[in-house]
């Protein structure tokens, strides 16, 4: 694809994502800059869904995480979801889940077995300013990203003397959806490390910021591979039990490790960020 329609795509997904209960197809397509007809192909060429597909589906596991862990009543979260009726997003939510809004609501999809956890800190924090790359599939796999992103960090510093890998530096990721709710091959995350001067992007890097806010912050020790285990027993274990309150922006971690592929597994420590209000 070219590259020009790969960037008007990825802002496209940007634009979904950030707006996505108030997100008018029109105004998309229009925006695109592409012809009604091209528009389609172009975006289930790059995204592998239709365009009305793909938001249908995003705001019904948003519905879906809300049911599970957000205290509001259904017809509050049909109607964020785009639905002008209960009956409709009812009708909908059973045809996409095979199960009722209501009993999806009672449902355990975590694991019962979880180890009780608390946070190390709440804290608040401003926006990180990062650059970014998308990584979509199992989250187990983010790491083709990170590779990509840290060549491109790293011929910065061989050809233009820039190093954006500094002291100050940190990697991260932000998880975008649940992956007990979201098809394992259309998880969307982000591989991040600190952005810290203005270059020239490249291989689909962009530069984002990873929202601030209050979040209630978790330490993972150990192999990525587990990571998994760990927010099976924060979601079940603080935010479902507690009750807690999310803010509606997605999660993050940070990785403490300098280079991961130099440190002893039980050595790897990452921050697990949950927004909470």
């Amino acid at each position: 694809m070219k590259k020009e329609n790969v960037e008007i795509i990825n802002l496209i997904l940007q634009d979904i994502e950030t707006n996505i209960e108030y997100i008018n197809v029109s105004s998309l397509i229009e925006d695109s800059g592409f012809s009604y007809f091209h528009f389609h192909r172009i975006f289930k060429a790059y995204v592998g869904e239709n365009l009305n597909k793909y938001i249908k589906r995003i705001l019904l596991e948003k519905a879906a995480f809300s049911l599970q862990y957000k205290n509001k009543r259904i017809t509050d979260i049909a109607l964020s979801s785009g639905y002008s009726s209960s009956s409709s997003f009812n009708k909908a939510f059973k045809e996409f889940f095979l199960t009722s809004p209501s009993l999806y609501k009672k449902q355990k999809i975590r694991k019962m077995e979880y180890k009780m956890i608390s946070p190390i800190e709440i804290v608040n924090i401003k926006d990180i300013e990062v650059y970014s790359l998308r990584h979509v599939g199992p989250y187990n796999e983010i790491g083709k990203a990170f590779e990509i992103l840290m060549k491109f960090i790293y011929t910065q510093k061989i050809k233009f003397k820039k190093d954006l890998m500094n002291k100050d530096s940190f990697s991260y990721s932000i998880a975008y959806d649940d992956p007990n709710v979201t098809e394992a091959s259309k998880l969307r995350a982000d591989a991040c490390v600190s952005a810290s001067d203005d270059v020239i992007l490249e291989n689909e890097i962009k530069r984002a910021k990873i929202s601030g806010g209050k979040y209630a912050v978790f330490i993972h020790k150990g192999s990525y591979e587990n990571l998994k285990n760990t927010y099976n027993d924060i979601f079940s274990s603080y935010v479902k039990d507690q009750n807690i309150s999310l803010r509606d922006v997605p999660v993050f971690e940070k990785y403490l490790n300098r280079d991961p592929r130099r440190t002893k597994v039980e050595n790897l420590k990452t921050l697990i960020h949950i927004p909470i209000n």
